[in-house]
């Protein structure tokens, strides 16, 4: 007899379970360009992950959340339609910038709230689209997060990460070597009662990340 397939815990809010739980109970009328697959992703990131947490761990639990709110900044336009964040109090900065709402990084795109405007980056003449675009084909096998450490006094958790992917790919006109671009980073984030996000606080090296892309200065290059 087959076993049944294991069903992530219904007591645990959707929003903290995997990105495949969330896809699973989301209409497909809300994606962007249709349900996102993860399982390439998921097979990379088992394979080149530095750090393995217990599942059920509050490490996991903040990595499914971050996870989740990824994947809908990229694949979510409707702000109403996300469940990782309250919509209506979110607010994001990046290494000190103004703050940013939901609306904007569904207009603007994560990549560009991300990097912003930079002497060989012009963020505020791209847009969601061709950001995507942009970094897709300078990281063609993908550009993968892992959490490395979370110290927690909710409702705020503080922790470090990694952002790290090959630069396959064209990027202003250079084309990479192949090399891996690791980059570290450390984000605040303060959740409400439903441990939803309603304030993340990101700092990493921004113009590391795009001279390093454009072939100016090499940064995490392994």
């Amino acid at each position: 007899m087959s076993e049944e397939p294991k069903t992530e815990t219904k007591s645990v809010p959707l929003w903290l379970q995997s990105r495949e739980a969330v896809i699973a109970a989301t209409p497909e009328s809300v994606w962007r360009h249709g349900k996102p697959n993860y399982n390439v992703t998921n097979k990379r990131l088992d394979d080149q992950r530095q750090m393995k947490f217990e599942p059920g761990s509050l490490e996991q639990t903040v990595s499914n959340l971050v996870r989740v709110f990824e994947m809908e900044a990229t694949h979510k336009e409707n702000p109403a339609d996300w469940i990782s964040v309250d919509p209506e109090v979110f607010r994001m900065t990046v290494n000190g910038s103004r703050e940013y709402t939901v609306k904007d990084v569904t207009t603007k795109g994560g990549y560009n709230v991300f990097i912003g405007d930079l002497p060989n980056y012009n963020a505020s003449a791209s847009n969601y689209e061709k950001s995507e675009e942009d970094f897709r084909k300078a990281m063609r096998s993908g550009f993968l997060w892992e959490l490395l450490t979370l110290e927690t006094d909710l409702p705020k958790a503080t922790f470090t990460w990694r952002h790290w992917g090959s630069q396959n790919g064209v990027f202003n006109g250079h084309k990479g070597d192949g090399s891996l671009m690791d980059v570290p980073g450390t984000s605040v984030a303060t959740l409400n009662s439903e441990l939803k996000l309603i304030r993340l606080e990101h700092t990493f090296d921004a113009q590391g990340v795009i001279n390093s892309l454009s072939g100016v200065c090499p940064l995490g290059h392994k």
